[in-house]
């Protein structure tokens, strides 16, 4: 091939002797792809595929090159090399695993598409959210008629609903059959726990109320809206105590819109609503 004919192909990608278009047989991880020479085109210098493109990289029996690594994952791979966009399924999950592929691959212009996708931004957040979360946002009857018996006395607040501890929001994900048998029962054990503890305080809370009288700045402060434990995120209105704000930018004026962001931004499923106390228990996928 003359130097003219090389410069044509690989500075224009004019295919002047129809090279591109032959067909290259890739064998990655025992699944067999096929794709033109062309789709490889600007990898010539490449970790590896230079070599598949030169002949010299290892052949199977078939003739086909192999690629020992993950064969699923590679569809994605090739196809960003087709057309240089990032295409993945609806509710697709194995984000650490394609970066991973996609790192060993040296293709940061693929790493950067799969970093900035939006289901991998979110996936990586909600790696940080704990497993459960409780939510009370004490419905505006129940202040109304909690104000109705506040009398002038001395404050005598009754203790805020304590937070349920940390370790019932601490059971880990497996996928075993035994390992998810084993979570089942300790997350409804952990149900059944975290509502003993918030009765047991209601209890506790409207005992004192009915004894006397606790002045208006205690009862609102009894009446504001908890989320246990903290989400980053979403928080309180400490003015009112009654507001939720998401992303310092949205804000939430009643339970209906906190639980749509929890299930639509956070991905958490409802376990148990208590309309009547404005109480719901949730959980991320997996543990119920």
């Amino acid at each position: 091939m003359s130097a003219a004919v090389t410069w044509l192909q690989n500075s224009l990608g004019i295919d002047v002797t129809g090279e591109w278009a032959r067909h290259v047989h890739l064998n990655v991880g025992g699944t067999l792809y096929t794709t033109r020479r062309y789709t490889l085109r600007e990898l010539k210098d490449h970790r590896i595929f230079g070599p598949i493109l030169d002949g010299h990289a290892h052949r199977c029996e078939d003739g086909s090159f192999l690629i020992d690594r993950d064969g699923s994952l590679f569809r994605y791979i090739i196809a960003y090399l087709r057309d240089g966009r990032l295409s993945v399924p609806e509710n697709f999950a194995e984000w650490d695993m394609l970066l991973q592929e996609v790192r060993y691959y040296e293709l940061p212009a693929m790493e950067k598409s799969v970093m900035d996708h939006f289901e991998f931004q979110q996936s990586v957040f909600r790696r940080q959210l704990p497993h459960g979360v409780y939510v009370w946002w004490p419905p505006a009857s129940s202040q109304i008629e909690e104000g109705a018996t506040v009398k002038a006395a001395p404050c005598d607040c009754p203790a805020s609903v304590p937070p349920p501890p940390l370790s019932l929001f601490a059971l880990p994900i497996t996928d075993s059959a035994t390992g998810r048998c084993e979570a089942r029962g300790a997350t409804e054990d952990q149900t059944r726990a975290l509502e003993k503890v918030h009765v047991e305080a209601a209890a506790d809370a409207a005992t004192r109320s009915s004894a006397g009288a606790a002045p208006s700045s205690c009862s609102s402060a009894s009446m504001s809206v908890r989320i246990v434990p903290p989400l980053p995120g979403l928080t309180v209105e400490m003015s009112s105590g009654r507001r939720v704000m998401f992303r310092e930018t949205q804000v939430l004026q009643d339970l209906d819109q906190l639980v749509t962001v929890l299930l639509t931004a956070y991905g958490f499923s409802i376990q148990h609503w208590d309309t009547e106390r404005g109480r719901v228990l949730l959980t991320l996928p997996g543990l119920m």
